[in-house]
This record gives C-alpha cells, sequence and structure tokens, in this order.
C-alpha cells in the first residue's frame, strides 16, 4: 500500500508543486524585466499603457442595440417637439425610413467588441430553424451583399445618429443655403 501511495498521490503532488513553483519564479523574473524595461524606455510605456488604456475604455462603454432604440426614441421626441415648419425634411424621411426597417426586423446589431454597428440587411429573416441557428452561433459572419451600415457606434455614442440630431433643426431654403433657427 505504501508503494501504491507513493506512485499515485507523493509524486504527482511533488511534480505539480515543482511546476508552479517554476512558474511563479518565472512570472516574477518576467515582471522583475518588465519594470526594468518600463523605467529604462518611460515614452514608450505611456504610449503603450495609453493604448491599451484606451481600447478597454472603448470595449466597456460600447453602445448596445437597446441604447441605439433609445436614441432614437429621444430623437423622435425631439424631432416632435420641434415645429413642423423648422423641421429638416430629409431628417425626417431618414427617421421614417429607420422606423419602417425596424419594425420590419431588417435593421440588425453587430457586436465587434470595440465598436458596434448597426447593419440593414435587404433579406428579411426567414422562419428556417437552421438559418436561426447560424443566425445565434455565427451573427458577425453574415454580412451581405446586401448589407448596409447605418450607424456606428462607439465610446457611448452612435455618430450617424448624433450628426442627425444636429441637422434635424436646420432646413434648406429655396437657394439650398441651410439656415439655423
Amino acid at each position: 500500500m505504501g508503494k501504491y501511495s507513493n506512485l499515485l498521490i507523493r509524486r504527482p503532488s511533488i511534480f505539480v508543486y515543482k511546476f508552479f513553483k517554476q512558474l511563479s519564479f518565472d512570472y516574477r523574473d518576467a515582471l522583475i524585466e518588465t519594470g526594468k524595461k518600463m523605467i529604462q524606455r518611460p515614452m514608450k510605456t505611456i504610449f503603450y499603457s495609453s493604448n491599451i488604456y484606451l481600447l478597454i475604455y472603448a470595449y466597456q462603454t460600447m453602445p448596445s442595440f437597446q441604447a441605439y432604440k433609445n436614441n432614437l426614441i429621444q430623437f423622435r421626441q425631439q424631432q416632435i417637439l420641434t415645429s413642423s415648419l423648422i423641421r429638416n425634411k430629409k431628417i425626417e424621411i431618414y427617421m421614417d425610413t429607420i422606423e419602417t426597417l425596424l419594425i420590419s426586423d431588417q435593421i440588425h446589431f453587430v457586436d465587434c467588441y470595440l465598436f458596434s454597428l448597426i447593419i440593414y440587411r435587404a433579406q428579411r429573416r426567414s422562419n428556417d430553424n437552421s438559418y436561426k441557428i447560424y443566425e445565434n452561433s455565427c451573427s458577425y459572419l453574415h454580412l451581405k451583399r446586401h448589407s448596409r451600415i447605418i450607424d456606428i457606434g462607439a465610446f457611448n455614442r452612435w455618430f450617424i445618429l448624433n450628426r442627425k440630431l444636429y441637422e434635424a433643426d436646420t432646413f434648406d431654403n429655396i437657394n439650398n443655403e441651410k439656415i439655423a433657427l
């Protein structure tokens, strides 16, 4: 029994202990060397650390599809409060088109980890179960030929929707000059 205990328990546990001890020494040495390099090249350290922070911040503040819908609702409410005499007709048509596509389930959200995309696809979703499995497992792979990017979101904002919001209370006069009110 003592021989089997030595083979089954003691030897593997000694191996695991030595492995993790060597691993901890390796990580400690790598950390010390990295610290020395960081002290030797502070500008490079600041550059890389700020880029890493920017990527982490972009990932944490990536807007969701619900945020797009909420911004769309707020935009529509502001547009309703604006007088019809000064509303930009192109923006009004754009908003009606987006709402129609959203209702008909032709607008889709794509998560790109650092930014988000709102995409219009000409094909409607089918009731085929194999397509639904594909849609759920590989949503980022099916940018079809007839797709179009409607909006890009990053850092908690949707860029095209916000640009349209600034243009909403301007209208074109007869000479195609924009007049802000």
